[in-house]
């Protein structure tokens, strides 16, 4: 895991198999503080799962933040 500037993305059609493999992964993410699990694509173009707020990520926007605890849907792939 790791913090990357990256943007909001269309979620997958399975996107709540990848929200729980990402809670798997980073079972910090399951606290209540204001930040949601979304789809992203980093800056690199890697698409991933990360935090952001939830203003942010429910405004669907398609400006680069900070996303919290990166991790690709390659390694999410893996608990799936």
């Amino acid at each position: 895991m790791q913090n990357v500037i990256g943007k909001n993305r269309t979620s997958p059609k399975n996107e709540d198999g990848y929200i729980a493999a990402y809670i798997k992964q980073n079972p910090a993410a399951k606290k209540q503080d204001g930040m949601d699990v979304s789809a992203v694509t980093a800056k690199d173009g890697t698409k991933g799962h990360g935090l952001l707020p939830e203003d942010i990520n429910r405004s669907h926007d398609k400006d680069f933040h900070r996303v919290i605890g990166f991790i690709p849907d390659s390694d999410l792939k893996k608990d799936l």
